[in-house]
């Protein structure tokens, strides 16, 4: 059924997906092995002989599940219609064979859309194939066959078991599922499962010389083959497995978790805002509660981790979920889980919401790069050309934050401008996230500066830009534009409404092999009011939006170095 099957196919997230929908699951099940089994006995009517009870057992069967799963599973009125009758009108048309097997005809065509529904075309071809084998496989097992048919039910078995068994052996390999998740996931249960039940069949067609109990015996494998391949769309698809050194992006207890940098030692465990506030984390018999910090999104937990592999439990209100982990023998990565830790995992999360499985090996505030180098200069030439009579630098101990205030000092002086704590000047912050949001809110309570608040390129991130009314970034692109947005929308996404940043912005293009290449322009960022915001041409909390609640517009053209 079309809408089911997608209700389904929306369980698998980036992240993880959702628990089992039983209900969905058993109707899915029963509705395609009922199906299956009227279409067989169907289309081979002018060969085999069923008894017309259980062509109407079956047949009453799918139309039943069929009607209820529109009734409770909302889906297509008219696509369930349809299904009932047809299941319906094969028994009442036993009687015309030729009329019940294009009916039986029609029934298998409908059944193969509707498994296939969605996939891709190798994906497709498996299903027919499956669809296929089991309205065959029933309909000889449903009834005995007369021997002048011409039909030579011999080699049909043959075929079909050993189109079931490469089916199955295809669905195992386009899974990817070629490793422990095999035995440690219900998903990896249920495929095993699949691919012994097709071998099995195929064995016992090789092995047995009566070919009714090769189609009575198979039926049972079959049907085993016929249940797993229609449960698995509504398993959950297992987390991909741990790599040490690329920061874990998973789902537990209801919320995508990141644990950052996903090496032995301290690691910072993250969770988006829509999380809430009741989340803890524990590693070993250490239980750390998740709590904000200045200048970042959702809440953060730090644990210790230890070598290898291992797990850490998820405490989500009253859910608790496990996530296993994996780091190595790889050496610590300080910046990762200090000051300067939230910004790393929001580089990571931009890689790997993008498909980069590279290994964090440093953080962005280990240095300051050529780009950002180049747009401080010019934005200290800004300020220089409006005449501001002095600048007051904050940064922190961070390797780019002190290169960038001794850019930032050594550039003002060179223009003449005082670099001194003056309110009738501007602030000029080079700092991380967090020192730049704690000494915003200062500003924000304070008289500020007659001259405005200038942020370093890195600092365009919602917490941090928020903490204060209004401020300035130099910046090599428009938050703006169609690729800026993707971007947003697809982390938003993956993580719970995560808020986007420069960092994660630069591993998202580095990911698909583009870079930031603009010329560096002045943009203002400005909280707009809420009654306002519905009216806003910029501003707006809407997804993939950089500065939600707020609007960000360029206010000067290319800068030169001049």
């Amino acid at each position: 059924m079309t809408r089911t099957r997608v209700a389904m196919d929306d369980m698998h997230a980036h992240t993880g997906v959702s628990s089992v929908d039983l209900l969905a699951l058993a109707l899915r099940v029963l509705l395609l092995t009922s199906t299956a089994l009227v279409a067989g006995i169907g289309l081979l009517r002018t060969v085999v002989a069923v008894p017309p009870r259980l062509a109407w057992v079956a047949g009453g069967v799918a139309a039943l599940i069929s009607a209820w799963s529109a009734v409770v599973l909302d889906i297509n009125i008219g696509f369930a219609v349809a299904h009932a009758v047809l299941a319906l009108a094969v028994p009442i048309c036993l009687r015309w064979r030729s009329a019940a097997t294009y009916l039986g005809f029609g029934l298998t065509l409908l059944l193969i859309a509707e498994a296939g529904l969605g996939h891709s075309s190798l994906a497709f071809f498996f299903d027919t194939v499956f669809a296929a084998v089991a309205v065959v496989w029933f309909g000889f097992a449903a009834g005995s066959w007369r021997d002048d048919s011409g039909l030579r039910p011999g080699p049909v078995a043959l075929t079909a078991a050993l189109a079931l068994a490469a089916a199955g052996i295809g669905q195992l390999l386009l899974s990817g599922l070629l490793d422990r998740r095999l035995v440690d996931s219900a998903y990896g249960l249920v495929l095993v499962g699949l691919v012994v039940a097709s071998l099995g069949v195929l064995v016992l067609t090789a092995v047995l010389r009566d070919l009714r109990r090769v189609y009575r015996l198979g039926a049972v494998g079959v049907l085993g083959a016929v249940v797993a391949w229609t449960a698995l769309p509504g398993i959950p698809l297992p987390h991909d497995l741990p790599v040490p050194g690329v920061p874990r992006l998973a789902s537990a207890a209801g919320t995508p978790v990141l644990v950052s940098p996903h090496r032995p030692g301290r690691n910072l465990v993250h969770f988006p805002a829509s999380a809430g506030l009741d989340v803890a984390v524990e590693s070993g018999s250490v239980l750390a509660r998740a709590v904000p910090r200045p200048g970042s999104s959702g809440t953060w937990a730090e644990i210790e981790l230890p070598a290898g592999r291992s797990d850490i439990v998820v405490r989500h209100g009253a859910e608790q979920d496990s996530v296993d982990v994996d780091t190595g023998e790889l050496p610590a990565l300080p910046a990762a889980f200090g000051a300067d830790g939230p910004e790393c995992a929001s580089a990571a999360l931009g890689g790997i919401v993008a498909g980069s499985t590279t290994e964090l090996d440093r953080c962005p505030a280990d240095e300051l790069s050529a780009e950002d180098d180049d747009a401080l200069r010019k934005q200290v030439g800004y300020l220089a050309s409006a005449a501001v009579p002095s600048i007051n630098v904050v940064g922190d101990d961070s390797p780019r934050a002190r290169a960038a205030a001794e850019i930032v000092t050594a550039q003002a002086r060179q223009r003449g401008l005082a670099v001194r704590d003056d309110p009738g000047g501007a602030l000029v912050v080079v700092s991380g996230w967090s020192r730049a949001a704690e000494t915003l809110e200062a500003v924000a309570d304070g008289p500020g500066y007659i001259y405005g608040v200038h942020l370093a390129p890195w600092l365009l991130h919602g917490p941090v830009v928020n903490s204060v009314a209004g401020s300035s970034i130099p910046l090599r692109f428009d938050p703006r534009d169609q690729r800026s947005l993707t971007y947003g929308m697809t982390v938003a996404s993956a993580f719970g409404g995560e808020p986007p940043s420069l960092a994660g912005f630069r591993r998202w293009l580095a990911a698909r092999q583009e870079n930031l290449t603009g010329e560096v322009a002045i943009y203002a960022s400005a909280q707009v009011d809420v009654m306002q915001m519905a009216n806003h041409e910029h501003g707006g909390s809407a997804a993939g939006q950089w500065i939600r609640q707020g609007t960000i517009v360029a206010i000067s053209g290319p800068l030169s170095s001049s």
